[in-house]
């Protein structure tokens, strides 16, 4: 015998669709809320009810230990989704009649109401039930959606307990509740152990601290459409458990299955193996192996301080920073920035050692200098001052590098005058030109020098940018260009300086500003002052770039030309006045003046301006 319970207002859809499928078949109809149900145990209740009276009918069933089979009914899609029923109702109908198998499965309540899928609290817009076809266009267009709304989110606060015992008071977007991993979107996306009778529900903490985070997550949600994440996110914590309590100073706005409400309290609980299910369920034929025992993962949800600031304001676009988070770096960078005998005596050695490698014009020799010098350190304390403007971090920071200048030059100057050799190496003169190349480098370099300051696990990484930025090397060319007294050797290599100099503060500060370390309004006077100082080394710089342009075309054209029978080979070209190029001129007979002054006065016609031509004669055999 089955009893149909049905609502009134249902009699003739269920006449429509139901009762031609049952029409062999004992039953007896029964009315819904009007019938007061008093069945043995052997009997099986087969409803056709919408969400709203199962969330009422199913709880009374459960502690009747009744007998529930539950048709497919327009307007019970969470009770059809959330326990894995077919919405088949031909299908269904075979299955009560045909299984004699009782399934019993834990059902979870919210504030003592049935969930048959997800309980969403605050703002968790990310998770939408249109991606649970796996179509890309409904995906692509909820993330369109979402987009759109990132500016008006915020934090709010939540104190979490379980069993009267505080587990985490945090702030977050939003916290979704689930029973089991094939409940929801949410579950599919970021729950991978759970089972529909493990005695437990899993709740999802969403806390992103900025804006950049959560859309990097939104774009990860895309692909692939429906699945698993390979890791959850770290701003995401996560609690398997049986019992659990939300509450909050404010009254706390939430949905059950799509249902709004709003209470000061919101309490779950999971209620073992209480609604006897007579019908095939796509959860329970599924008997993996999962873990029972209760799980929390909230180390990386923001509390104190942090919990704080997140819930005064809008989410902020990039990450910001506490004052419990940078006081370290503050007080390392306040210490790199002061004056001591170590600054001083290491900026010497390193200096010495990079002269002496320019004048023997050894790679190696440079690059160990570049690893001694210590001047990236106050550089990078100065960007940090520029940005907080601290005063006393930029007054410090100033005067640490303008010593550190002034000792570089000095003794690189008494090197050049100590060592009788006036003579451009390949090494002094890589540095006399710098370009817009030299920029890009040493705004990477600023950007690396402020992130492996602020982040202790990459601080070993200062090494390498030393040797990416180069500071003491052209410093030392430009004190050697002080020793022989030439201009060109000093303004070019100092030019250099200045370039790696600007780059490092300006990019340097814009990292810090990025990571949260200071706020924009506080930064921009500091920022506009090295963007003036940036813009002026940049017109130099420009002119620098467009001469290696025109060195690259003369020495494209000459190398390998021939005039008059002679082959020109390692062309080389110096900007002075007049333009000074050197070259060999291959022959097969000895070189006269007037072949040579005849080369230089074709090439003059070719380039447009006087040179002073420097020509190393070779002969050839055959």
């Amino acid at each position: 015998m089955l009893y149909i319970l049905y609502n009134p207002k249902d009699r003739e859809k269920m006449e429509e669709d139901i009762f031609p499928l049952l029409e062999n078949t004992e039953k007896e109809i029964l009315s819904y809320p009007e019938t007061d149900l008093k069945l043995d145990d052997k009997a099986t209740i087969v409803t056709y009810l919408s969400d709203e009276h199962l969330r009422e009918f199913l709880p009374k069933a459960a502690e009747q230990n009744l007998k529930i089979a539950i048709l497919p009914h327009p307007e019970n899609t969470y009770t059809t989704k959330g326990l894995g029923i077919s919405n088949d109702p031909e299908k269904v109908i075979e299955e009560i009649l045909n299984n004699e198998e009782v399934h019993k499965l834990d059902m979870l309540f919210c504030n003592e109401t049935p969930v048959f899928q997800s309980v969403n609290i605050g703002n968790v817009f990310i998770f939408t039930e249109e991606h649970q076809n796996n179509n890309v266009f409904r995906e692509v267009l909820s993330f369109y959606r979402n987009i759109r709304r990132l500016s008006s989110l915020s934090h709010n606060s939540y104190e979490i307990s379980s069993e009267d015992e505080k587990v985490i008071h945090t702030s977050a977007l939003g916290i979704v509740v689930v029973e089991h991993a094939l409940s929801s979107v949410v579950a599919r996306r970021l729950v991978s152990e759970s089972s529909l009778n493990d005695g437990m529900f899993n709740a999802l903490i969403i806390s992103p601290t900025n804006l950049v985070q959560l859309i990097w997550f939104l774009l990860r949600s895309l692909v692939p459409f429906g699945r698993q994440l390979d890791k959850t996110p770290s701003f995401i914590g996560r609690i398997k458990i049986n019992k659990l309590s939300i509450k909050d100073k404010s009254t706390i706005e939430f949905t059950v299955d799509g249902e709004k409400d709003q209470a000061e309290l919101i309490t779950f609980r999971v209620e073992p193996e209480s609604l006897c299910l007579t019908q095939s369920s796509k959860y329970t034929s599924e008997k993996d192996e999962v873990n029972l025992k209760k799980s929390i993962k909230i180390n990386t949800l923001p509390t104190g301080e942090k919990r704080e600031e997140l819930t005064k304001r809008s989410l902020p676009i990039y990450p910001r920073a506490t004052t419990e988070e940078f006081q370290e770096l503050f007080k390392v960078l306040r210490e790199n920035s002061k004056t001591t005998s170590v600054y001083v005596v290491m900026m010497i050695l390193s200096t010495l050692i990079a002269t002496f490698g320019l004048f023997g014009d050894s790679s190696p020799v440079i690059i160990g200098a570049m690893i001694l010098a210590p001047i990236i350190s106050p550089i990078v304390s100065f960007a940090m001052g520029m940005v907080r403007y601290d005063k006393r971090m930029l007054k410090q920071g100033v005067i640490t590098i303008l010593i550190g200048t002034g000792v570089s030059l000095l003794f690189s100057a008494g090197v050049s005058l100590i060592i009788p050799i006036k003579l451009i190496t390949s090494e002094i003169d890589a540095r006399l030109s710098p370009t817009l190349l030299d920029m890009g480098i040493a705004v990477a370099s600023g950007v690396a020098a402020a992130y492996a300051h602020a982040k202790e696990g990459i601080a070993k990484s200062l090494a390498g940018v030393a040797i990416a930025v180069a500071l003491v090397p052209p410093l030392a060319v430009a004190g050697i260009g002080v020793g022989w007294w030439d201009w060109q050797v000093f303004s070019g290599a100092f030019l250099l300086y200045l370039t790696n100099l600007a780059g490092i503060i300006m990019f340097a500060g814009i990292t810090f500003l990025v990571l949260g370390f200071a706020p924009f309004k506080r930064a921009k006077l500091g920022l506009i002052y090295t963007l003036i100082l940036i813009g002026m080394v940049m017109i130099p710089l420009s002119l620098s770039f467009n001469r290696i342009q025109k060195e690259a075309n003369i020495t494209r054209s000459l190398e390998g030309a021939t005039l008059n029978e002679l082959v020109i080979r390692n062309v080389k070209v110096r900007f002075s006045t007049p333009l000074n190029i050197s070259l060999t001129l291959v022959s097969s007979d000895n070189l006269k003046g007037d072949e040579i002054r005849e080369i230089k006065k074709k090439i003059e016609e070719d380039i447009g301006e006087p040179i002073r031509l420097e020509v190393i004669p070779a002969r050839r055999f055959e």
